[in-house]
């Protein structure tokens, strides 16, 4: 009868210990936190964290888990996650956690939404111009490209904020920069020096006949013709230099800053290649030449004239030729000829279809008319000009290569005033060479 009594105490000794073995509390995951909360881009990182209750206060057990990037402390409570830089934008990623207490498994799944991000695009370019460089490999953050055959590169998937650049290529030095990030597409140029790419170019600006100008500009122009920041400026001696000037076809232009009308243009473009070998890339500038340049009787022995000078001007009546006494010869290869007249008609014809009055001419040594200025009227000043450029000459009105003699002349009809006469104060004729 006693051993009875102790097995009716022990029995209910066990079935309480078994009891409460059975109540054991999982774990739960209340929630994960993310920082930052939002704009999830390819390759951002994530700070992951848990919260986390266990009413028996066992010991827990973490285990992260991701098929969109990788996770550096799975077994921690809080962790780094990178999202993987593949991401597509606007896809959904997850991220798993499951936390033991030794007896049971909890699990929790967050998912996020992969955004946009912001986009830096731009050119590859030599340093000081806008040709090209292709094949550069530019960096920022996590990603990288490749610029294009003409310099072009686009990066995606950036966040706002300040970002290092990077960008290497072979033969060149390497760029290094901090950019900020801020628009939905930012624009960054790079620009880029080369001790193999480039070299120092020098040469002469002078005249056919060696006239130098000092203080010329001349300046390597982009491939769109607008200027680089590549120049230089002449000496003394006609002589420039221009550093880091890439290699390959270009074109430099010769600015004057010097009076009006010195040159034809205010400007000239010569084409060059630029090689390894040292030459001199000299150009030739052409510069205004006056053959005539009469005021008030001044060249009166070149010209054939027996008229009236007694005014203090050339005086031409009905039937009169001013003309000059020998030719001359405007060189094949000049530019712009010109013929200016001021002067004061009294009288001429101004009837319709009938020839003018008068008129400044150029002829060959034929008496073949080859252009000029014809003006008729009744009392008026004739200040004119006329220019010939080769290209639109015809033929037969071609002056370049061949000597001229430039004449003016007044003649009436019986319908006009009876005598005209014409007054030549300034006789102008020249060309660029």
């Amino acid at each position: 009868m006693r051993w009875i009594s102790h097995i009716a105490i022990v029995l209910p000794v066990f079935l309480v210990s078994c009891i409460g073995e059975l109540r054991n509390s999982p774990p739960v995951i209340e929630s994960i936190i993310l920082d930052p909360p939002e704009n999830f881009t390819p390759g951002s990182d994530i700070l992951v964290s848990a919260v986390v209750h266990d009413r028996d206060g066992d010991p827990l057990e973490f285990f992260w888990e991701s098929e969109g990037g990788l996770i550096a402390e799975p077994s921690q409570a809080s962790t780094s996650w990178e999202l993987s830089t593949r991401a597509e934008p606007l896809s959904y990623e997850h991220i798993t956690l499951t936390v033991s207490d030794g007896k049971e498994l909890v699990t929790r799944t967050r998912t996020i939404q992969v955004s946009e991000g912001l986009i830096m695009a731009g050119y590859t370019y030599f340093e000081g111009t806008t040709i090209p460089v292709p094949g550069v490999e530019v960096q920022i953050g996590k990603f990288s490209a490749f610029s294009d055959e003409e310099g072009y590169y686009m990066i995606q998937y950036l966040k706002e904020g300040n970002e290092q650049v990077v960008a290497t290529r072979e033969g060149f030095d390497r760029y290094e920069s901090s950019v900020y990030v801020d628009n939905p597409k930012s624009t960054f140029h790079i620009y880029l020096t080369s001790p193999t790419e480039t070299q120092t170019i020098s040469g002469f600006v002078k005249t056919i006949d060696n006239l130098v100008f000092e203080g010329l500009k001349v300046v390597m122009l982009n491939p769109d013709h607008s200027e680089s920041r590549l120049e230089g400026y002449t000496d003394n001696r006609g002589y420039y230099e221009i550093e880091k000037v890439p290699k390959g076809t270009r074109e430099f232009l010769v600015r004057n800053p010097g009076p009006a009308g010195v040159f034809l243009n205010d400007s000239l473009i010569s084409s060059y290649s630029v090689r390894e070998e040292q030459v001199s890339y000299d150009a030739r500038i052409k510069i205004k030449r006056m053959i005539i340049e009469d005021s008030f009787m001044s060249e009166i022995d070149d010209w054939d004239y027996q008229g009236n000078t007694s005014e203090g001007f050339y005086v031409l009546e009905k039937g009169e030729k001013l003309e000059l006494r020998e030719p001359f010869t405007v060189p094949a290869d000049a530019e712009k000829a010109m013929l200016y007249i001021n002067s004061f008609v009294i009288g001429g014809c101004n009837l319709v279809g009938r020839l003018p009055s008068h008129r400044a001419w150029i002829a060959n040594r034929r008496q073949e008319n080859m252009g000029g200025i014809s003006w008729g009227g009744d009392g008026n000043n004739f200040t004119a000009e006329v220019s010939w450029y080769p290209s639109d000459s015809p033929t037969y009105m071609n002056i370049y290569g061949r000597e001229i003699i430039l004449y003016l002349e007044i003649y009436g009809e019986t319908s006009c005033v009876p005598d005209p006469l014409w007054r030549i104060y300034n006789i102008e004729f020249s060309y660029y060479h």
